[in-house]
């Protein structure tokens, strides 16, 4: 099969587009043709900067979401059988960027029929992370007021839906090029963090999703109410500051949760929620998707197509 393989990290461009032999599956584990493979900052950052840290072993197949079809069934698998569609971000990174992997079957969701396979393979870390950080570590309920940073990248737009499906009353922030697109999605009020000022904007927050960090991290403390919640994707917030404030704060880490996904997929099917792909490079292009995707001001998910 082909595949997009690191030998040496440090560069995008120690990336090799090579043929390698297709694997086969363990206990517990399925063969995916791969149809969609998703372009995200976690693999670049692996690639470049942090994958020996992480303890990712050469040599590796980046990846670490797609959309596909169940090719075979390794032994004690139940829930998928060949020619199942499939989607999901597997627990360990790499594998995806290439025309078959083999992934964890507990890792996997089934993807429903209406859902088209560029959409599955944009959903799953996005909907996770978004999930996770507002209802679990957040504890979002319905008639809180939210406030989402960086709400038209990946995690931030599906945060805005997944918190307006709940009931919250949804404040965001990002570039005003963008705010239609995220009052479309359930955003009560947009702020343009370029010429306006989230501080003024926005008071008595129960929860802040921080995807930025850094001085707007820092900021958000003085917006939220007594008792409030400040969840970053990005940063370890400062117990200090949280501690003055009288409110908690976390760093969250994601990972896959397919019970989670299977539900997020009906509400994709259903129409509630909506993501966008902005466009899909051949399997031999990875190194410029992934140039694409460092370039930042991106408007929906960038995907391989094995």
């Amino acid at each position: 099969m082909k595949a997009i393989v690191l030998e040496q990290f440090g560069n995008i461009d120690n990336l090799q587009f090579k043929e390698v032999p297709i694997p086969q599956p363990g206990m517990g584990e399925i063969l995916v043709k791969v149809i969609f493979a998703a372009v995200n900052p976690y693999d670049q950052k692996v690639i470049e900067v942090y994958g020996r840290e992480v303890g990712v072993q050469l040599p590796v197949i980046p990846g670490s979401e797609l959309s596909g079809i169940v090719e075979a069934t390794g032994e004690g698998v139940t829930r998928f059988a060949p020619g199942d569609a499939v989607c999901g971000n597997p627990g360990n990174f790499g594998g995806c960027y290439a025309q078959y992997t083999v992934v964890k079957a507990g890792d996997m969701a089934k993807k429903p029929g209406p859902v088209s396979f560029e959409v599955a393979a944009a959903i799953p870390i996005a909907a996770l992370t978004a999930s996770k950080a507002i209802f679990d570590e957040g504890g979002l309920k319905p008639g809180e007021k939210i406030l989402i940073h960086g709400a038209s990248g990946a995690v931030g737009s599906m945060a805005v839906q997944l918190a307006n499906a709940a009931g919250a009353f949804v404040i965001a922030t990002g570039s005003g090029k963008n705010e239609q697109r995220i009052k479309e999605l359930g955003a009560a009020v947009f702020i343009d963090y370029s010429v306006q000022d989230f501080t003024t904007m926005a008071k008595d927050i129960d929860l802040v999703l921080d995807t930025i960090g850094g001085k707007t991290q820092e900021d958000s403390f003085g917006v939220l109410k007594p008792g409030g919640r400040l969840i970053s994707l990005v940063q370890p917030p400062s117990e200090e500051i949280a501690a003055q404030h009288q409110v908690a704060a976390k760093m969250i880490f994601s990972g896959p949760n397919a019970e989670r996904l299977e539900q997020i997929m009906q509400q994709v099917a259903d129409g509630i929620l909506k993501t966008t792909v902005e466009k899909v490079y051949v399997l031999s292009d990875a190194k410029e998707a992934l140039r694409a995707m460092k370039g930042g001001h991106r408007t929906g998910k960038l995907l391989l197509n094995p």
